[in-house]
């Protein structure tokens, strides 16, 4: 299992805000649990394509798809994944959200796919998280927000 320190294909800032990123440095890895590093890094490799969580640091807009900070309000749903560092919103370089959902879901066996367990439905991005599966439910199932 890689720690913060050792994710393979992301830097910090690419998974944390601006704000969060100057006030705590190389200690906002511990907003993170290990499934997800281990996920994002996965879905990175599975696709072998560049993944985008956050690109505010380049000069995108993008700066709340990965650790959602207590002080940040909009769009965050109580027991957010997110807030908890078990969640990202992502897109994967040159390829549909629906097709690169589709493609996680049909592949969900794959070791590198192995800690996701929920990918939202419906939404123009891909959102995933480790949340641990309710009683009944399959890895890894669609829900809409």
């Amino acid at each position: 299992m890689l720690s913060g320190g050792e994710v393979k294909y992301f830097k910090l800032y690419e998974l944390v805000d601006q704000r969060t990123y100057e006030e705590e440095g190389d200690a906002a890895w511990e907003h993170f649990t290990d499934e997800i590093l281990f996920s994002l890094d996965g879905l990175r490799e599975f696709f072998g394509r560049p993944v985008t969580v956050n690109n505010w640091m380049a000069g995108g807009h993008f700066q709340f798809r990965g650790f959602r900070p207590a002080w940040y309000q909009p769009g965050v749903t109580p027991g957010s994944q997110h807030r908890k560092g078990n969640a990202i919103d992502c897109d994967v370089a040159g390829m549909p959200a629906n097709q690169a959902r589709r493609e996680i879901v049909e592949n969900k066996d794959n070791p590198l796919l192995a800690k996701i367990t929920r990918t939202e439905d419906g939404v123009n991005w891909i959102h995933l998280d480790c949340l641990v599966l309710p009683e009944g439910k399959e890895r890894i199932y669609l829900f809409k927000a």
